[in-house]
This record gives C-alpha cells, structure tokens and sequence, in this order.
C-alpha cells in the first residue's frame, strides 16, 4: 500500500514548486539558461537517487527507524465510478484546489504567451482542464494542471511541440509500470528537505512586502491576510479570507466615495474638481457634481447625503422648514396677532418660529440666486441597482419641489439601460407630465440644456 505521509509530502512538493513560478529568482535563472543553450542540473533528482541507495544500503529504516516511502503499487487500476459518499468530505478541499490548479495554469499560460508573442483565452484553458480532468477521474488519478517547474525546465531546453509531452507521459509510464518500487526505501526526511528548499523563493516574497506596502496599502493588506490564514490554518479557509477581506475593502472603498463639485477648464470643454485644480470656472445657476462609485443598497443614503452637503442645499430639511414656517404664519393670520409670551416655553416657541422664518429666507435667497439647476456627472458610476436608480428619482423629485432641475451626464451603457428598466423616464411616475428627464453624452450639453431652462424659483410656493 502506498504510504499516506510520502503522498502528502510529494504533493508538498509539487504545491511549493508551483509557488516557486511567481519567484523572480527563478525565473532569471531558467530564462538564463535557456538563452544560454544549457540545461538546468536536475540537483533534486540526484538528492533522490543518492539518498535512496544510501537509506537502502545502509538500512537506515530498520537500523534507525526513520520513515521510510515504502511500498508503491504499479500499474494502474481498474476503472471504476468515483464515490459519490465522500463528495461532502472533499468538496472544499476539490473546489480550492481547483481554484489554485486554474490560476497556476492560466499565470504560466501568460506568462510564457507574453514571452513569446501569443495569446491566451483563459476560458479555453478552464475547458481544457475540466475535460482533461474527467477521465482520470475514473482511475482515481490526481488533479490535472500546469506543472510550472517541469513547463519552466521545458521552455529552457527549447522544446516547443507535443513530442516533448509525449517522451514525459513515457517515462512517467515507465515509472508507474516498473520503476516505482524501487523508492521503497526513499527517506521521507529528503521528501521534506526538498520542500523546505524549493520554499526558499517564495519566502524571498516577503522582501517585496515593504514595497507593496508603499505601492498600495490595501492589496498589501489583502496579501498578508491570505497568506497568514493559508499558512495558519489551511489554504481553503484562507481562500475564502481572501475572497472575503477583498469584497470588504471593495465595500468600504464604495462607502468613502464622496460628490466632488466640478468646474470647467478656461481653454476647453474639460471639467475637474474644484478642490483639486485652481482657475476652474463655474456657472452661474448650474451646479455641476461628480459620484465616483456604484449607486446601490449599501451607499445610497450616503450619496444624497454627500450631494446634499456638497449642494449646499438639503432639499428635505428646506421643504421642512418651509412647512413649519407657513404653518406657524397661517396660524398668525388666523389669530391675527404673534403668540403672547406667558412662559419660557413660549418664548422660545416665538424664537423657534423667527429663527425658522430667517433661516428659511436666507435658505431661499440662497437657492435662488446660486443653484437653479443641478448637472451629475454619472461617469464614475459603474452600475446602478433598485436602491440606486430609487436615490437618483428622490434626488430629483426633492429638488425640483424646490424649483431646481436636475440633469445627468456621462452615463454608460450599464447606467442608462438601469435607470430605463427601472422607470427613471416615466414622468407619471412623480407626477410631472410632459417633463423632460434627459440625460447628456457630455458635460458640456447637460450644462447647455440647464442653462436655457427657466425653472421659476416660486414654483413650490405655487404648487402650494
């Protein structure tokens, strides 16, 4: 029977030597050998061969103990259905080791296209290798993928079509059919020896820490997070940090978005934050905005949260002032006298009242004499869900309450085709028929089409 513990050590090494692709080192080394006509010494298989016959005359298992491959069974065996039973014990493992398989194939696929001028469909190769993997799975074979170190030994010595495939498929033939027990005696010590080696370059990774660091913080993070799990704990858990950890930071990018006010540059049609450059122009009534992120659930409220800041207008808390101050001024006329002052608690009703009814005007002299109409440029915007496609009609529905239109701008393919299955366009919806709700290929046009607009500023107090 095959012993369990060389297995697990063979497929150690055949882990580390794929992790061992991504080594500069390594690749320096075999890409220099190969412009140079030689081929790479194989040290690993004399390391093997030389303490094999030293375990096996020496009887280091019997004498000392020491584990040993022990026996391994040739030829192949008869085919037969694969387990259904143990698929709940080995899905996780199957489903990372996928995973892995696919990505060390398609990185060495490009790798060696780029060097070499071609080109690589990755979803071939996804088909290639779930076809190749469905009939050895009836022999209980192991996974097939890319052998990075035995494909980097091949490009090295020039080997460049199918024979080459076909002269290693022999002598693995030959391994399976006759030479197999001959590593009866082979130390599990060397086994591990080899691994601890071929380690070395992807131990170098972590000299390149401090630049990722510096480069960007977050896949620095996302790294040292994945590679800390898989090496803690096991590579399937930390695949799913990865993955995890990964979809956060995308969250949290979406959530520090901010509207940034844009302004037009003096020699061109370009516009760029206000903020960031200096000699930007801005139109008198039209205010233009930037979004630099997905529309949806999770960011929505913080969208018109920022616009509203940036505007300088909250239309929610100005259609409640103006309530509360006409409801109090209808009150007045009524009794035709302001309230009497008979306690505290009047009095600061009173002062309630008139500091509503000056905030509430200086809100409308504001309003009227700098937005009149509102441009949001929709480049930045990537897609757009329910929720998103809601916050862009509330933020328009608001506004105009308040005499003030709003326009977009830029949209992609995406945007537009979210917002026309969403019923941004019906204009019975809000109960504006006949209004026109556009949106503009450039800036530039959104901007135009604002500024011929005569939205009356009174219109709410009429509507009223």
């Amino acid at each position: 029977m095959v012993n369990p513990g060389s297995f697990s050590l063979s497929f150690g090494v055949s882990l580390v030597s794929h992790i061992s692709l991504f080594d500069p080192a390594l690749q320096r080394r075999y890409f220099r050998l190969s412009s140079s006509g030689t081929a790479p010494i194989p040290f690993e298989l004399f390391v093997v061969i030389i303490a094999t016959l030293a375990s096996h005359f020496g009887h280091f298992s019997s004498e000392y103990g020491s584990g040993v491959a022990g026996d391994i069974p040739t030829g192949f065996l008869p085919p037969q259905l694969p387990a259904w039973t143990l698929i709940p014990n080995v899905a996780v493992d199957a489903f990372s080791i996928a995973i892995v398989g696919f990505a060390i194939t398609v990185s060495l696929s490009e790798m060696f296209a780029k060097k070499h001028g071609y080109t690589v469909d990755a979803n071939q190769e996804m088909y290639a290798i779930g076809f190749c993997n469905i009939l050895p799975s009836f022999f209980r074979c192991f996974t097939t993928s890319a052998a990075l170190t035995k494909t980097l030994v091949k490009e090295s010595t020039g080997c460049q079509t199918q024979m080459s495939g076909l002269i290693t498929a022999v002598i693995l033939l030959l391994v399976l059919l006759v030479i197999a027990p001959l590593f009866y005696s082979l130390q599990k010590c060397v086994l591990a020896v080899i691994i601890v080696v071929n380690l070395r370059g992807a131990l170098g990774k972590f000299r390149d820490v401090p630049q990722m660091w510096r480069v960007n913080r977050i896949d620095a993070s996302i790294w040292l997070i994945t590679m800390a799990t898989s090496a803690l704990v096991n590579t399937e858990l930390g695949l799913l940090v990865g993955v995890l950890v990964s979809a956060f930071f995308v969250l949290g990018r979406t959530q520090q978005a901010q509207v940034m006010e844009l302004g037009r540059t003096a020699t061109r049609e370009h516009y760029e934050n206000v903020s960031s450059y200096r000699g930007l122009q801005t139109h008198s009534g039209v205010a233009v905005f930037r979004y630099g992120a997905p529309i949806y659930y999770a960011n929505q409220r913080l969208f018109k949260k920022s616009l509203y800041k940036c505007a300088d207008l909250n239309p929610v808390r100005e259609k409640a002032l103006r309530l509360k101050f006409k409801k109090n001024k209808k009150q007045q006329e009524e009794t035709g006298e302001i309230p009497k002052v008979k306690s505290e608690d009047n009095l600061s009703k009173v002062n309630e009242v008139e500091a509503s009814a000056s905030i509430t005007m200086m809100l409308d002299e504001k309003a009227s004499i700098n937005i009149r109409s509102l441009v949001i440029d929709c480049s930045g915007i990537l897609f757009l869900d329910t929720a998103g496609i809601n916050a862009l009609e509330e933020v328009r529905k608001d506004y105009r309450e308040l005499g003030v239109e709003v326009v977009l701008a830029q949209c992609n393919t995406s945007v537009l085709d979210s917002l026309e299955r969403g019923g941004y366009y019906d204009s019975k919806k809000d109960g504006e028929v006949g209004r026109n709700n556009m949106t503009f290929f450039t800036i530039a046009d959104a901007v135009s089409y604002a500024q011929s607009l005569n939205v009356p500023i009174g219109d709410y107090d009429n509507k009223s």
